[in-house]
């Protein structure tokens, strides 16, 4: 495909497919349409399509990916006029600590300014991952070490480190227990993990359950979390405040996709434990093919009905930050309606008004964009930009590179010894 056609095709999707339809429609295309010509620079093509994209506002669920760029290597935070590398792998040249004071010699607030439509409003502190995406179009960072020395980086695209540890836990003390989630992705291993530690899941007295940067994945990871987060004897359905229905996009599109993908995943072989599930989204696609949006949700109460709290842990603590988004936020509210619970740290990334996303190739690029969408917005309750929040904010500063605010917290002041 030419990147006429590319485009061509995001805008059909944006009117028709996407969850924002609803609420934007196509959004402001023809001036982009305009910019656009099938021999322009590549990195031209893909910066005007996800300049295009970030006027609708949907971090991380609606994007263009370019199936040929690599890992840059490193993420940031922003702190006043300055980025500071919060990670980074060992070929990126950086180290968490650095701080970079110009783009391609440009500051910091001259490139927030330039590329204002890819931070989407975000105050500074919620920017990071937002940087992600503008310093890919880039070519040097200049950074300032821990030893004042200036120096210029080049920013590549091809970066290989080692894998982080998705899912772990650890006995802080004899009656505490800590585990983490990077994602809710690969419900086989998290399930590994419960097992590994359910005597000290059943015992412990407190628990914490850290979803920093989760990046999400399926909400049925977390579920059988959920459980030790309630009072005893007492239904999720009980403390849960007002529900919203979710309204899907039935498009035609829409329902073949789902159904290929379905498919394709599970063959003629779908486990029996996940088999009625499939069969009533198989069954919900196909009776409602072409229909639009249609509210959807209506097993929630019964599902939550179905969770019933225990007595142990007697206190639960989650912490959480801008980089929590999609399912890691889920469930992050689903644990904050209990008494038993603190969440600690800084509100979600704020992304769950549209969600639940397709993903069509389109040549050498993949389009992600959502299929549903919260009814929370039609009364002023929509999640963009401010994320679910905390009972205890920790501000982030450079600090905060190499320790552990948030643990210490919890640890020093709300467990005082």
């Amino acid at each position: 495909m030419n990147y006429t056609e590319v485009f061509g095709e995001i805008v059909s999707i944006m009117r028709k497919d996407s969850a924002t339809c609803k609420d934007y429609g196509a959004g402001d295309y023809k001036k982009y349409e305009e910019q656009i010509s099938d021999d322009m620079d590549r990195m031209d093509f893909l910066h005007l399509v996800q300049d295009y994209l970030s006027t609708f506002k949907v971090n991380g669920h609606l994007r263009l990916r370019d199936n040929t760029l690599g890992s840059m290597g490193f993420s940031v935070a922003r702190y006043e006029d300055a980025l500071y590398v919060t990670s980074a792998n060992k070929d990126t040249g950086l180290v968490p600590g650095n701080k970079i004071i110009f783009i391609d010699s440009q500051t910091i607030p001259e490139i927030a300014d330039r590329e204002k439509n890819f931070l989407m409003g975000e105050a500074d502190e919620r920017q990071g991952d937002l940087w992600g995406d503008i310093l890919k179009f880039y070519s040097t960072v200049t950074v300032i070490g821990k030893d004042g020395a200036s120096k210029e980086v080049a920013i590549i695209h091809n970066s290989k480190g080692e894998a982080s540890e998705r899912y772990s836990y650890k006995k802080l003390s004899e009656d505490m227990l800590y585990l983490k989630f990077l994602d809710f992705t690969d419900e086989a291993d998290i399930n590994k993990i419960y097992d590994e530690c359910r005597s000290d899941l059943d015992s412990c007295k407190n628990l914490i359950v850290d979803v920093r940067g989760n990046g999400g994945g399926a909400d049925s990871a977390f579920f059988p979390l959920l459980t030790y987060a309630y009072p005893e004897g007492v239904s999720l359905s009980e403390y849960e405040k007002t529900r919203y229905p979710f309204e899907i996009n039935y498009s035609e599109r829409n329902c073949k996709d789902r159904i290929a993908l379905l498919k394709n995943f599970f063959g003629d072989s779908v486990p029996e434990e996940a088999k009625a599930m499939v069969d009533k989204m198989l069954s919900n696609l196909e009776k409602n093919m072409g229909k639009g949006f249609v509210m959807d949700g209506d097993d929630v109460e019964d599902d939550n009905d179905s969770i019933i709290g225990r007595k142990t842990p007697e206190k639960v603590f989650v912490i959480t930050d801008e980089g929590c988004a999609s399912s890691g936020e889920a469930f992050v509210e689903a644990m904050s309606f209990s008494s038993k619970v603190e969440v600690v740290g800084r509100p979600t990334c704020g992304i769950l008004d549209y969600s639940n996303c397709n993903m069509v190739q389109l040549g050498d690029y993949t389009f992600v964009y959502p299929t549903s969408r919260d009814t929370r917005i039609d009364h002023g309750l929509g999640m963009s930009q401010k994320g679910v929040g905390v009972d205890h904010y920790i501000p982030w500063n450079p600090d905060s590179i190499g320790r552990d605010p948030e643990l210490d917290y919890i640890l020093k002041c709300i467990l005082p010894t």
